[in-house]
């Protein structure tokens, strides 16, 4: 066995059975009253009481002494949470004695289980633990599970159980009862319970309840479970349309992560980071669409028929779309397609690199002092029969040109044509909020040789305004080393920095 225990997960009822604390101080208090909590019955030993145990009297039992061996004659469960080591080893001999498990709070050796970081949402209870290692980071993950797991969940949960008897009598079979509890679970009642509408939550689920009891889709016995679901033909198929951010994973919506957690198929844009892509269903299909600036591409009609045939079908869809639908994504044609036959859409929006990538770049794309406004447009605007008006974008004090980097000398031309001043400062960001960002910065002069020197790979977003100088003022980035290549004040001199995160 190795020298650190592989604890095994388990959650005790201790509803009135015997816990013993020994300890007074706060942690002491804290132990005691989540055992109070749990509904056990709580004593505690201890020759001096902190103000917080102070505080449970009424709640706890208090014996105000030293431990003395004895002291967990008829306990189920023991805490040590004192500073005295000797007095913890007493306490772990005899609860070795006695077969009671004991937690002696940060001292691995006397422990027979760990007290992990707890969040509960009504009847849901999920813990964390580090085997005793790092009690810090068990609790920053659990308040990342907290920003997940939700009141809704809770409610969900009470919601699901007050149901269970029911469809067990209306769904004998248990296989397909599992599948029929898994579309229920990512179906969109959940979604109605965080509204406060109960009563569609219950429609929904009634619906997924007859379609099991029809046999609207077959249960395939002895299968994996990925593969029990065959061709549903549920009239409840909808898609989502969702904005998957400017490329780092963490920058999705949390609604869109919830979405892309329970789609059945993912049909997704080459330009959707393959780390965004891990958090889908293992059981998920996973269709690329191939949509990458000017490489192959799936035709756009071809899209909205996979799209409508998979609603159709029954199946929750996601559209999964770098940045957000409805800027330069086509969300707006998709959204036209899916109404116009029908199908249930929903929007979910993403954030643009339109200003995510300059952010990241340490650009903001206003500022009191020097833009008051900012436009964006598409790189695949500004070629022959362009409708933009150049005029009116040589005048906006931030220009944000998105999948610019092929039309860059095009785009300087355009702005130089029509009175924009060449000294003006303009930078390249590169695959923006990746780990492998690079940002080019100069002038309208000479952004497009920096750019090109610099092979930058895309996606690419260029800014183009008095902003920029401010990168340079601030040297800001937000987190991962980035190269800086060429400045407002080195020009066209290509001068090469590496910058390190600020912390």
């Amino acid at each position: 066995m190795s020298a650190t225990p592989r604890y095994y997960p388990v959650m005790l009822d201790l509803t009135g059975r015997l816990a013993v604390v020994v300890g007074g101080g706060a942690v002491a208090a804290q132990k005691a009253r989540e055992l109070a909590e749990a509904g056990a019955r709580v004593r505690v030993v201890a020759p001096e009481v902190g103000p917080a145990m102070a505080e449970l009297s009424g709640v706890v039992t208090l014996e105000r002494r030293a431990y003395r061996e004895g002291d967990l004659a008829g306990a189920a469960i023991a805490v040590a949470a004192t500073d005295d080591r000797a007095v913890n080893h007493a306490v772990w001999e005899e609860a070795e004695a006695a077969h009671v498990l004991l937690n002696a709070v940060d001292d691995v050796a006397h422990c027979h289980f760990i007290a992990p970081s707890v969040h509960r949402e009504g009847d849901i209870t999920v813990t964390v633990s580090t085997a005793g290692h790092c009690p810090t980071l068990a609790v920053r993950l659990r308040e990342r599970i907290a920003r997940v797991v939700r009141r809704e969940h809770g409610e969900f949960a009470r919601l699901a159980g007050a149901l269970r008897t029911d469809i067990a009598r209306r769904v004998p079979d248990f296989a397909a009862r599992r599948a029929l509890w898994y579309r229920i679970v990512d179906s969109d009642a959940i979604d109605a319970v965080r509204r406060g509408e109960t009563d569609e939550a219950l429609l929904i689920i009634e619906r997924l309840v007859r379609e099991a009891e029809r046999g609207a889709w077959s249960v395939e016995r002895g299968a994996p479970f990925a593969a029990t679901l065959h061709a549903p033909r549920s009239t409840l198929g909808v898609v989502h349309l969702v904005g998957a951010g400017p490329g780092d994973a963490e920058l999705i919506t949390m609604r869109g992560l919830r979405l892309l957690r329970s789609a059945d198929v993912v049909v997704y844009d080459q330009l959707v980071g393959a780390e965004l892509l891990t958090y889908a269903r293992p059981d998920a299909r996973l269709v690329c669409v191939g949509k990458h600036g000017h490489g192959a591409f799936t035709p756009q009609q071809d899209i909205d028929a996979l799209l409508i045939a998979e609603a159709r079908a029954g199946r929750r869809v996601v559209r999964l779309k770098g940045g957000d639908p409805f800027v330069f994504g086509r969300g707006g044609e998709e959204m036209a397609a899916l109404r116009a036959a029908g199908v249930r859409c929903e929007v979910v929006p993403g954030v643009s690199s339109a200003v995510a990538a300059p952010a990241a770049a340490g650009i903001p794309l206003t500022h009191r002092a020097l833009a008051s406004g900012f436009a964006v447009v598409t790189g695949h605007e500004c070629g022959e029969g362009t409708r933009l008006d150049w005029s009116a974008l040589a005048r906006v004090p931030t220009l944000v040109v998105l999948m610019g980097l092929r039309a860059l000398p095009n785009i300087v031309g355009r702005l130089a044509a029509h009175g924009l001043d060449l000294d003006t400062p303009a930078a390249v960001v590169s695959r923006g909020t990746l780990p492998d960002q690079r940002v080019v910065t100069g002038t309208l002069a000479t952004i497009a040789d920096l750019a090109a020197a610099a092979d930058l790979a895309q996606p690419a977003t260029l800014v183009i305004g008095e902003v920029v100088r401010l990168r340079d003022a601030g040297r800001l980035t937000t987190g991962q080393r980035e190269r800086d290549e060429g400045s407002v004040r080195a020009g066209a001199g290509g001068e090469h920095d590496v910058l390190l995160p600020l912390v």
